[in-house]
């Protein structure tokens, strides 16, 4: 093969009962370059990563490594050893041991002759020069579960380099980062590069392709659809691409008529934010906008009883009111949608229909006794209305792909019929086809007369979609947009700035 490339995939096709995930797939990537390789949930990316690292056996087609064949015997271990290394989302480091461990875990130097132990002296300075290499100034010897999301991170990725990785895969890798995180994480890659390793990075977020890639290969139902070099396309068409269809409005925005204030919230205090007001109205999308650490979060959690509450007052529907938790909040109609759907709004090893009706449960049971099949109804008329793809309700919810998992959390809400909803990033994680249908599930709850309230760190997304704009800054709201005089330079301004005047 031709060694020009650090990398080749060629052929590739693999077939799972019913579906073909991968059809005739080629691949390649020069030592140094970053090929970024995008698609909606689906396409196909992450079954193509599995074969790369040996995790899964194509049918068909070949890799090659530096122009040698990687045979389809060889082991994600063997491989890992040959310099294929990925970096997953989900992190796979070990909390309750050291940076150094993790550095070299599997590699862990060792001392004596009959009976082995750690050599931790060379442990030490193995790690020490490793990271001062790419100028990270951990302690070798701090516990893992000291550091932030983006320094495990840091520590994944500098376990793959000391093993001499020559293509390292990333995986959505700033999904929980801040921008300054990102930016280090950036510095990061820009030192592999100049290593000649060859990067794949699979994101969602089509501001970081144009940020950090050199190529671009966009996938679709299984199929490489197009490859680009990053200076020849623009945003439209990597979208048009990886939806196949042309998208002439990402944001579906229409009309609603805005009806009176449902929730108010009066100088509040929790946490971080102080002296927070809003409101937000019958049939309106508010939007709150900040940057990491602004308070929108912790606002919101003390209004609803997730966080103690230090002060202030709430009002749903004119009348006062105090949440002791989210469950009252959610009996008088208030409905939270966490940030964090995996962790707080979803078992994903139960079915779609369990994580659907959870939120009834005390209505389906009648005495010891389980309501199946109006359980089952309401179950079928959610997956209708949201347009939830799945095989069948009573498949495991991680099974499904991100986007119909946050459809299924907001099923859950819905079915309690709230007054307000509340959604904290919504689209977070999830491809653009999935986005825009978020988008629309939001303009029909409007439609219906429920009060929707967005938090989200995309400014685009944002104007896009909402109708009001509150922006916070430092734990206080700086500043209050109307729809009509949204632009991107004044919000950023003001949640990042001088308060608007």
């Amino acid at each position: 093969m031709d060694n020009e490339y650090r990398l080749q995939m060629k052929g590739i096709t693999k077939q799972f009962p019913g579906v073909l995930a991968l059809d005739d797939v080629d691949l390649e990537v020069r030592p140094g370059e970053v090929l970024a390789v995008i698609g909606e949930n689906g396409a196909g990316k992450s079954t193509l990563m599995k074969i790369l690292s040996g995790a899964l056996v194509t049918e068909q087609g070949e890799v090659f490594l530096d122009g040698e064949l990687i045979g389809p015997d060889k082991t994600p271990r063997e491989r890992m050893e040959l310099g294929i290394a990925i970096i997953y989302q989900e992190l796979t480091n070990l909390d309750e041991m050291t940076v150094a461990e993790n550095l070299f875990m599997g590699d862990i130097p060792l001392k004596g002759r009959v009976i082995k132990t750690v050599d931790y002296k060379a442990l030490w300075a193995r790690s020490k020069e490793l990271l001062t290499r790419f100028n990270l100034p951990y302690d070798p010897f701090s516990l893992m579960k000291t550091l932030t999301v983006a320094e495990k991170q840091m520590v994944e990725i500098l376990r793959a380099v000391s093993r001499n990785v020559k293509v390292l895969v990333m995986d959505e890798p700033t999904s929980s980062l801040s921008e300054t995180e990102v930016a280090e994480l950036y510095e990061l890659i820009h030192e592999l590069k100049d290593r000649g390793v060859a990067i794949l990075y699979i994101s969602h977020k089509l501001d970081e392709v144009f940020a950090i890639a050199d190529r671009v290969q966009v996938m679709r139902d299984g199929k490489c659809v197009a490859v680009h070099n990053i200076g020849e396309v623009v945003t439209e068409q990597l979208v048009e691409l990886m939806v196949g269809r042309e998208i002439e409005d990402m944001y579906p925005k229409e009309e609603a008529e805005i009806g009176g204030v449902v929730l108010e919230a009066e100088h509040l205090a929790c946490q971080i934010a102080r002296d927070i007001s809003f409101n937000v109205r019958r049939g309106e999308i508010l939007g709150l906008f900040g940057l990491l650490g602004s308070g929108r979060t912790e606002a919101i959690e003390g209004m609803i009883g997730k966080l103690e509450l230090e002060e202030g007052t709430v009002r749903l529907e004119g009348q006062e009111v105090s949440f002791a938790n989210p469950i009252k909040a959610k009996d008088m109609g208030v409905a939270y949608v966490s940030a964090d759907r995996k962790k707080e709004g979803l078992v994903l090893m139960q079915t779609v229909a369990a994580n659907i009706s959870v939120t009834m449960i005390d209505e389906l049971v009648k005495g010891p006794v389980m309501d199946f099949k109006r359980e089952a109804g309401l179950v079928e008329e959610w997956i209708g209305n949201l347009n939830i793809k799945t095989p069948s309700p009573y498949v495991a919810t991680e099974s499904l792909s991100g986007g119909n998992q946050q459809k299924i959390v907001i099923a859950k809400w819905l079915l309690t019929s709230p007054k307000v909803l509340i959604l904290n990033e919504p689209t977070r994680g999830i491809d653009v086809g999935a986005k825009v249908e978020i988008y629309k599930i939001m303009e029909d709850l409007c439609k219906r007369g429920i009060a929707v309230v967005m938090i989200s760190s995309e400014l685009p997304e944002s104007i896009g979609i909402c109708d009001r704009i509150v922006v916070f800054k430092d734990g206080y709201v700086k500043g209050e947009f109307l729809r009509k005089d949204f632009t991107q330079k004044d919000i950023l301004h003001v949640a990042v700035g001088a308060d608007k005047q």
